[in-house]
């Protein structure tokens, strides 16, 4: 693509981003000026025997540090992230690189994996609620799934890094990607129910700041491994273990929500 072809592209997407800005605004409504029915409102508060929210405190912020389950967030998120980032950053790369794809086909081919990762976002965000109707704990729902769907990203990555075929490597990456947006919408709607109401908030936050790391890392770790050995497989398969890594995390470390009593109970040890 030429300098020109470039610069136009970036100019539709720019204006594509404005558009959705304008919709989303004017579309947009803030739950809290509906009117909602009594359906909805106990659809809103499942499993939150919070009452009524309030302002939290810096105090009262700091202390989600001391639960397992924020932790535990933190890694799976961590590995989402991180894998998520290695294909954002570098897959038109790989694919010259390591498959000899051209500048074409590789964008192309660059194109495919995500929009399979459109569709895991929205099948993730289905599939909690899926399993929720089908008597899944608010938890376990959200556990489960991105459990998985951080196992089979791994195992799609190291298929990826190895399998002759472009074709095959494209639709492994596909799955992949699939699979880690689903992970990554599983983990926001964790951050829903993960603690009361008016931490919902401070919890999603520190759950993207552990990801974000993994974000910062991925292109960085990956460029550093690919200048020193001169492929991508060594880098694939770092990534594949930090997705393992991230799952059990995940898996062992969250057992339960964080509830206003265990708040209050760490606020107590604290101050004695």
């Amino acid at each position: 693509m030429t300098g020109l072809g470039w610069r136009a592209m970036f100019i539709v997407l720019g204006l594509a981003g404005l558009v959705v800005t304008v919709a989303w605004f004017a579309i947009y409504r803030d739950v809290g000026e509906r009117e909602l029915s009594p359906a909805e409102h106990a659809y809103r508060e499942v499993e939150d025997a919070t009452g009524v929210a309030r302002k939290v405190t810096f105090g009262e912020w700091r202390l989600l540090f001391a639960s397992r389950t924020t932790w535990g967030m933190i890694m799976g998120f961590f590995g989402t992230v991180y894998l998520t980032w290695i294909y954002t950053a570098w897959l038109p790369n790989y694919l010259e690189m390591q498959r000899h794809m051209s500048i074409r086909n590789s964008g192309f081919a660059a194109a495919v994996p995500y929009l399979a990762g459109v569709i895991g976002a929205l099948w993730g965000g289905w599939l909690v609620d899926w399993l929720m109707r089908r008597g899944v704990s608010a938890v376990n729902s959200r556990k489960y799934p991105m459990t998985a769907s951080l196992l089979g990203m791994a195992v799609c990555t190291v298929i990826a890094a190895y399998v002759p075929s472009n074709a095959a490597a494209i639709g492994f990456i596909s799955v992949a990607l699939f699979l880690g947006y689903v992970s990554s919408s599983t983990a926001w709607a964790m951050a829903s129910i993960a603690a009361p109401a008016n931490y919902t908030g401070s919890l999603g936050a520190i759950q993207n700041f552990g990801g974000y790391i993994g974000g910062a890392l991925a292109p960085t770790v990956t460029g550093f491994i690919v200048q020193g050995t001169g492929s991508f497989v060594p880098a694939l398969l770092v990534g594949a273990a930090v997705g393992v890594i991230g799952a059990i995390g995940y898996s062992a470390v969250i057992l339960r929500p964080i509830t206003a009593a265990d708040l209050g109970e760490v606020q107590t040890a604290i101050a004695h």
